[in-house]
């Protein structure tokens, strides 16, 4: 007898095998889109990257100052500043945004970091970078009330702030945070309403807002200015790159418009370390929040220069420098390298000469740090040398310029900082002479000759770290 069709139970057996493949094929498809949707996110991250990475490069490249501490300020140069926050990519000892304890948060990085060789993602985040800079092409945009102002030079500064949502920090993990990068033209004569009709400068009385004075200011105006105390009030003065190579007319540095030398050395507003919003130095909370933000979900923004004398090893095949993992303070094969200002290490290496930038810097700039502190390299300025302030409190006034041998080394106003070319900066009082009678040198001496970026961002889609290295030598 001839059969003309299927069994129920063939039936079954068949569809099961039909839904079976079907599934396979749809769990295919899914790893697939997944797959595709990882590669998506990750060539986005990796094009903003590049973009940042080539904005920042143009700002150095038009860098005004040359770095070779100290400036004068009849040089017209503006200036440039490091800061090396107290927390790097293998010290992570101090919390950078709640103080000198760590959080709970970062205890358990520390903690898993040393059980596991230090595998830990999360980078330098703390640092830096602020100066001027001129553009070759187009000049500057900036806002003025409701229209725009242009200039080809600018003050900018490159910052992480911890991500915010609502306002509150966002818990992640990792901990991520946001770039920003500020930008002030540099303009020095303002032509225009209500500069031009109040003797170039403007009275915060006749500012609206709710904000704070230095708020209300940078909520109408993308003008590089420093602060000024009048009677019942407060006045803006734009700045040129002469006052800007002065500490006190910069980016945050004197949000009070202290001029009477009292808030030397003019550190930058908010301790960065306390302080992880310092008002004014973003736009969050105002009506541009969000304009000066440049990356997000960044893990790490490390700043570095480069030390011509700092050691260099090899550990395990592995070059490595004071700062990496592995590296090991006592021995070195050769000599240069990108390091963290105040990095600790001493080890002179072949070259036989100290690391320039080893130490926490010259006290007597008020700008040396610790290990919970941050440091700063500055272009500084000569001005503190006969400004009739007396900043160290030591022999009298200005006595660096005063024509007298206050220190008694039988040099007049003797400027030297290293006369024996060691890279040594001996505690203050200096009984060699060697440093001088500079009441107020800068904190490092020696010229910064390149600087290093690394930008590290997390991407949560595919759960990858994508890195950029940016370099940039100021040796012509």
């Amino acid at each position: 007898m001839t059969r003309r069709g299927m069994t129920l139970i063939e039936m079954m057996v068949a569809m099961t095998a039909t839904l079976l493949l079907m599934g396979a094929i749809a769990q295919i498809f899914s790893v697939f889109g997944s797959a595709v949707s990882d590669s998506r996110a990750v060539i986005e991250l990796d094009a903003r990257m590049r973009a940042v990475a080539w904005r920042l490069r143009n700002d150095l490249s038009g860098a005004t100052a040359p770095t070779l501490p100290p400036l004068r300020p009849d040089a017209d140069a503006g200036y440039f500043e490091v800061i090396e926050g107290p927390s790097t990519d293998t010290k992570l000892f101090y919390d950078p945004w709640t103080g000198p304890l760590l959080s709970a948060l970062a205890q358990t990085r520390a903690t898993a970091a040393s059980a596991n060789g230090d595998d830990r993602i999360l980078g330098d985040t703390d640092d830096l970078l602020l100066f001027t800079t001129r553009s070759s092409d187009t000049p500057f945009l900036g806002k003025f009330r409701a229209g725009k102002y242009e200039s080809p030079a600018a003050e900018v500064a490159w910052f992480l702030r911890p991500t915010r949502i609502n306002g509150s920090p966002a818990t992640s993990n990792p901990a991520t945070y946001t770039l920003y990068r500020r930008q002030l033209l540099v303009v020095g004569y303002v032509g225009a309403w209500p500069f031009a009709d109040s003797q170039n400068m403007i009275d915060t009385r006749t500012l609206s807002g709710t904000g704070t004075p230095w708020q209300n200011f940078m909520t109408l105006y993308d003008i590089s200015a420093r602060g000024g105390l009048i009677p019942g009030g407060f006045i803006f003065m734009p700045n040129t790159l002469t006052d800007l190579t002065r500490r006190e007319s910069r980016f945050m540095h004197n949000v009070a418009g202290i001029t009477n030398g009292a808030g030397y050395p003019y550190k930058v507003s908010g301790t960065f370390q306390s302080d992880p919003a310092p008002t004014g130095l973003t736009f969050a909370g105002t009506t541009r929040e969000g304009e000066d933000v440049v990356l997000s979900n960044v893990i790490a923004f490390d700043v570095r220069v480069f030390d011509p004398t700092a050691a260099v090893q090899v550990a395990t095949n592995t070059v490595v420098v004071p700062g990496d993992p592995g590296f090991v303070a006592g021995s070195s094969v050769g000599n240069g390298a990108y390091v963290d200002l105040g990095n600790g290490d001493n080890t002179t290496g072949p070259s036989g000469l100290r690391p320039r930038f080893a130490s926490f810097g010259d006290g007597r700039s008020s700008l040396n740090g610790t290990i919970a502190k941050p440091r700063t390299w500055d272009t500084w300025s000569t001005h503190y040398e006969s400004d009739g302030i007396d900043q160290d409190s030591l022999y009298g006034i200005d006595q660096g310029s005063n024509g007298l041998d206050d220190n008694g080394d039988g040099v007049v106003d003797n400027g030297d900082v290293d006369v024996n070319g060691d890279g040594v900066l001996p505690n203050f009082p200096d009984p060699t002479g060697e440093l001088g009678e500079l009441e107020a040198p800068p904190p490092y001496p020696f010229p910064l000759r390149g600087i290093e970026v690394r930008l590290r961002c997390y991407e949560a889609t595919s759960r990858q770290v994508r890195q950029i290295t940016i370099r940039h030598s100021f040796v012509p």
